[in-house]
């Protein structure tokens, strides 16, 4: 195993006393002349700088906590890139923890972040009701992202619009019957967006189909195939982005085996792979980078007033949906 580099080993290599390495490791000026030597030192001898140490000693809530639900959709990935950025910006760093949509693991994610010298904390389409956000934040000092409420400041995309301006684009081009993808327990955001969906079908005489999958599983592809073949759907609109990928991937080869006709598909947010797959996805996005450097904003006014800032989103029309 290889051998911890000291402040010993510093000033052995340099020739510069440990008081005066230790002194310049928290940010305190010495002469040019010894910060060289100090400097080279630290690169030949590839020492890493405890960042975390010094943030205890000089008390600096320097750190932003952000809570996403998993890290295997690239939406959450997206904003977390986003966040990184302005937060590095303004001399932030981030501590992130994944919720899995789980509140009890939500609430053991608040209290280990919570343990350390926190700014503020960025909760993205958390679990938590308004008693919970209640219960967990101190002095308001929670920021929501993609979940609204009324006690803390959050930034949503109008998800009702979205599913109602998705659902318009379909019918429109579509006859057939068209379905709602999601899982049998969904977070506010889904549940917006299925209404949304249901509401301009029902406005136009037409009757919403609703597929729901356990969220503990993964989706039963062989399932979904015989509803959609006994339901005669002719499109889909799926959760997200990611679900609809793979469900676009497994009809399309049905379909090109002539085992299924051609269903055309449409997501929501618009992740990179959307526009790289083919045929391209249909997909409303929900312009992250405004939703993120608002939320930050946010993070960093501390005495801007409670708001609830709703986002409208853009449809995107491709190839999946031609």
């Amino acid at each position: 195993m290889t051998k911890k580099v000291t402040i010993l080993d510093l000033a052995d290599k340099s020739g510069v006393s440990k008081s005066t390495i230790s002194r310049y490791l928290q940010g305190i000026s010495t002469s040019p002349d010894k910060e060289a030597k100090i400097e080279q030192a630290i690169k030949e001898l590839n020492y890493v700088r405890n960042s975390f140490a010094r943030h205890l000693r000089n008390q600096e809530p320097n750190l932003i906590g952000v809570l996403v639900p998993d890290l295997d959709n690239p939406f959450f990935l997206k904003i977390i890139k986003k966040l990184d950025e302005l937060a590095e910006a303004e001399g932030y760093s981030l501590i992130v923890k994944t919720t899995r949509s789980d509140l009890e693991i939500e609430k053991k994610a608040l209290q280990f972040i919570q343990g350390y010298l926190i700014h503020r904390i960025i909760i993205c389409r958390s679990e938590m009701e308004e008693a919970d956000v209640q219960e967990h934040s101190q002095s308001h000092n929670f920021v929501s992202i993609d979940r609204p409420y009324e006690t803390i400041h959050s930034v949503v995309s109008d998800n009702y619009q979205n599913g109602y301006l998705m659902a318009s684009h379909l019918a429109e081009i579509e006859p057939g019957n068209l379905m709602f993808f999601a899982r049998k327990r969904e977070n506010v955001s889904v549940l917006e967006r299925i209404q949304g969906f249901k509401d301009r079908l029902e406005e136009l005489g037409r009757k919403p189909y609703e597929y729901r999958y356990g969220s503990k599983y993964s989706v039963d592809l062989t399932r979904l195939t015989e509803y959609v073949s006994t339901h005669n759907i002719r499109g889909i609109i799926s959760r997200n982005d990611n679900d609809a990928l793979k469900i676009m991937t497994y009809l399309n080869d049905l379909s090109s085996q002539g085992q299924i006709g051609k269903i055309r598909m449409a997501g929501f947010d618009n992740i990179d792979l959307s526009s790289r797959i083919v045929p391209r996805l249909t997909t409303i996005d929900q312009q992250i980078n405004s939703m993120c450097e608002c939320a930050f904003e946010c993070v960093m006014d501390d005495d801007k007033p409670i708001q609830n800032v709703i986002q409208a989103g853009e449809l995107i029309i491709r190839e999946s949906t031609a």
